[in-house]
């Protein structure tokens, strides 16, 4: 169970991200169990991957067997059994995703999913609104917000992530049961059947957690947002102009020299320029009675904008 409550938990990754749609908590029903009350099952049969999007659009919905209109995601998820020809991988083969059963069966030996009859039914519901706890909680991402919930996790962890993806069974088998049963994050970029007959963006990704790690991940986020992703969404190190012909110019034999301009009357020497500079190029000297940064060694300058990004003052200019 998360700290902090699911609907804090939602504003805030909302607020931090910048999200389209609100995460969707997933939970696997266990046999016996009961459905929480506020749940609704769709009048119509949908695949797991459209309940997902049908959740992210504010619906809190219990899918039982019934309900699942793909039995390839329906038996992933240990809910029913799984058809005779996609368990054989034959109608892998009739759709042309593969080329021959031996691939076919290389995929299905490394695919994760559960017991027919370990679970009952799927919940979902948009994580401010989960009256559940849930086994996964899935993000629909553009790839730059993937990007700052995987920094997120390396923040409180030092660890990188380590995905399993593929481009089958992406919301039921990567998003559900592979996070279920090793406790990590996993990646999406969506499969056939979630592109085909849903409406995630061609620019869209999937991303999902398991529950215990969402504190951290909120957490590591709230710490990014005060300056990390701000400064990198106003892409602080581009150059204010990229001159194609002055680079056609210079020949090979040509080494192009690097100016370094700072205003020392405005600097007020707080030192960061030369605290970021990656290559020493910067140093804090007596100029004009008063600290001011100086460029000490340009021929040490890499041009990568570090300094010019991180001046509050935006004093300095490379040329």
């Amino acid at each position: 169970m998360s700290m902090i409550s699911y609907r804090e938990a939602a504003g805030k990754l909302k607020e931090y991200l910048g999200l389209r749609w609100e995460p969707v908590a997933v939970r696997l029903l266990r046999p016996g169990e009961e459905v929480p009350d506020g749940l609704i099952e769709p009048n119509m049969p949908l695949r797991h991957c459209q309940s997902i999007l049908m959740a992210r659009r504010g619906h809190c919905l219990v899918m039982p067997a019934g309900c699942h209109a793909c039995p390839d995601g329906a038996g992933i998820m240990g809910i029913t059994e799984m058809p005779p020809k996609l368990r054989s991988g034959e109608l892998y083969l009739l759709f042309k995703k593969l080329p021959d059963m031996e691939t076919v069966q290389k995929m299905l030996g490394t695919r994760a999913e559960f017991e027919a009859g370990s679970y009952e039914a799927t919940l979902l519901a948009p994580l401010g609104s989960a009256d559940f706890e849930p086994d996964v909680i899935i993000f629909t991402l553009w790839p730059e917000q993937a990007m700052w919930l995987c920094c997120a996790q390396t923040y409180s962890t030092g660890q990188r992530q380590d995905f399993q993806t593929s481009g089958f069974n992406s919301t039921c088998c990567d998003l559900v049961v592979k996070p279920m049963q090793n406790g990590g994050t996993n990646i999406s970029f969506g499969c056939y059947g979630a592109r085909a007959s849903g409406d995630i963006d061609d620019f869209e990704l999937y991303y999902s957690i398991p529950p215990a790690l969402l504190d951290d991940i909120v957490k590591g986020l709230g710490k990014l947002s005060e300056k990390s992703i701000p400064e990198s969404r106003r892409k602080i190190y581009l150059p204010p102009v990229f001159d194609k012909v002055w680079r056609k110019s210079v020949s090979q034999e040509e080494e192009p020299s690097v100016t370094i301009n700072i205003d020392a009357a405005r600097c007020r020497s707080c030192g960061l320029c030369v605290a970021f500079c990656p290559n020493n190029v910067l140093e804090m000297r007596e100029t004009g009675g008063k600290q001011a940064s100086v460029a000490a060694y340009p021929e040490n300058c890499s041009v990568c904008y570090t300094c010019v990004g991180q001046c509050p003052e935006q004093i300095i200019q490379i040329v």
